[in-house]
């Protein structure tokens, strides 16, 4: 480090100092506030903003949260719903357990059935995850009558803590086949995104028929035509495993085989062979040199998949940080690996979705999230309270494209969080339907202007589907929570009367 740049670190560090002092000084003056003035809301709701931007999630949410009892005591449950939703994001352990059963009281004091039992439910299946079955039976028992379909919310519960018996066969019966039902959740022990395979082969239809049956690991995968391409694509990309042709031009499996073993970084990496010649003299040769595996021309891509599934299981690096995000928040997850400077992947999983954040040095580089990129996708998973994550160190060759660092990204994510509340709040008539009206084609120019305002696009079809009669607004918003921009869209939309009340559709 030149003279120049130690100066110019020297005083970077003197800057965080004094932004560090000032911003603890508004803390405690905002603390004195509340010890003589308790019930201040103005100090709480500046007081949560301040921890977060200091890193305290924990004291964050016990401000938002004595916001929300302040709104209760007001009987104004619409404010104390949104400062409940707020800590629910950053809450973790037994704090968020004790907001969800804040929000499943108040949604059952307004009659909002279907919601509190949404709320019920992620209370129960968090303490079955914790193994506290007591607590959950406990919550059942007590749990009051959630209006016309209170018999179908409760059998779905009770079955939740095996209370009720489910049509379902037992582990132990007997089927006569090795056959069984498919999973519909993702095994994530069974998807390796932070692996790359690399395919090398002279015919490019055996290329795709191996790329595409191999695909659904997650992988990157890579593909080259012979030995010598390969080695350019090994040294730059240090593949997990490599599944190479025998017979090919230029250089050929064998010879790629011992290049590789001369290479002190990529020796150790399984070389598995794919050949037509299918002699047992050959097989055992290729062992002998200390081939992985020996795989006969033609092949059936499903077992292939298997037999790759377990090597990589076996050559993948251990877990360094997992668990539930009903018990550690998002972001605290992303708190402790900037706080450590952390490098790898962080692959969280939500149902049937996943998404992935790679990591360099405690700074985020990438965010993906089906088809959504960067911040945008960032912004969308911070509303993931179940679900589970895995860190894994591993080397990640990407650049950056993020603009903004952990915190900053996590204070954005709040303020379009609180944006997204108070817009939904001034929607009229929430609880009718809304479709398409005979304008809507002049949709894409409302689209356009609020994209020249906004930092993304909003997503129209999204909104076609969406309004298709067979939703409330209500409905609607609550699916577009993720998503600020359609948000905007809609309410621009409505104003304009492009989107115009309708006939509720029984589908």
């Amino acid at each position: 480090m030149g003279l120049f740049d130690r100066i110019l670190n020297a005083r970077t560090q003197v800057a965080n100092l004094l932004d560090s002092a000032k911003l603890n000084s508004v803390i405690e003056r905002h603390e004195r506030e509340l010890m003589n003035e308790p019930r201040n809301l103005a100090a709480l709701q500046e007081l949560s903003l301040l921890y977060q931007e200091r890193g305290e999630p924990h004291k964050a949410c016990e401000a938002m949260c004595r916001s929300a009892a302040v709104y209760l005591d007001r009987q104004d449950f619409e404010q104390a719903l949104l400062c409940y939703r707020k800590a629910e994001r950053i809450a973790s352990g037994e704090m968020r357990l004790d907001v969800w059963r804040k929000l499943f009281d108040i949604n059952y004091r307004l009659r909002r059935y279907e919601e509190a039992f949404g709320r019920a439910r992620q209370i129960v299946e968090h303490l079955m995850e914790l193994g506290d079955s007591a607590r959950a039976v406990d919550f059942v028992n007590a749990m009051p009558e959630l209006g016309q379909k209170d018999i179908l919310y409760r059998r779905e519960i009770k079955l939740l803590v095996g209370l009720e018996a489910d049509n379902i066969a037992t582990v132990g019966s007997v089927s006569g086949t090795w056959q069984r039902k498919q999973a519909t959740v993702r095994d994530p022990d069974e998807y390796f995104p932070e692996l790359t395979i690399l395919i090398v082969d002279d015919e490019p239809g055996i290329l795709n028929v191996l790329e595409t049956s191999l695909r659904a690991l997650g992988c990157q995968i890579l593909t080259a035509a012979n030995g010598r391409i390969a080695c350019d694509l090994i040294k730059a990309h240090q593949p997990a495993i490599i599944i190479s042709d025998l017979n090919m031009p230029e250089m050929d499996g064998s010879q790629l085989f011992e290049w590789l073993r001369s290479q002190p970084d990529h020796m150790h990496v399984p070389f598995v062979c794919l050949s037509s010649a299918d002699s047992e003299a050959e097989r055992m040769a290729a062992f002998d040199m200390g081939v992985e595996d020996y795989w006969s021309k033609p092949f059936r891509p499903m077992e292939v998949r298997h037999r790759v599934k377990r090597l990589l299981k076996r050559v993948r690096p251990p877990v360094d940080l997992q668990g539930k995000l009903s018990q550690v928040s998002l972001p605290e997850v992303v708190q402790m690996l900037e706080t450590g400077r952390r490098t790898g992947l962080l692959l969280l999983t939500h149902q049937s979705e996943e998404a992935k954040l790679y990591f360099r040095d405690g700074s985020i580089l990438d965010v993906e999230y089906g088809a959504a990129r960067a911040e945008r996708a960032f912004f969308r998973l911070v509303g993931w309270t179940t679900g589970n994550f895995t860190f894994r160190s591993v080397a990640v060759n990407r650049e950056p494209v993020m603009s903004l660092n952990p915190q900053q990204l996590l204070m954005e994510a709040f303020r379009r969080f609180d944006e997204v509340e108070h817009i939904i709040a001034e929607l009229p008539a929430r609880d009718q339907t809304f479709i398409c009206g005979d304008a809507f084609d002049r949709a894409p120019e409302v689209a356009d202007q609020i994209a020249q305002e906004g930092e993304f696009a909003a997503n129209i079809e999204r909104v076609r589907q969406l309004f298709d009669g067979s939703r409330t607004l209500d409905q609607c918003c609550d699916e577009l929570r993720d998503d600020l921009e359609t948000l905007l869209l809609v309410q621009e939309l409505i104003a304009q009367k492009l989107l115009v009340p309708g006939q509720v559709i029984e589908l």
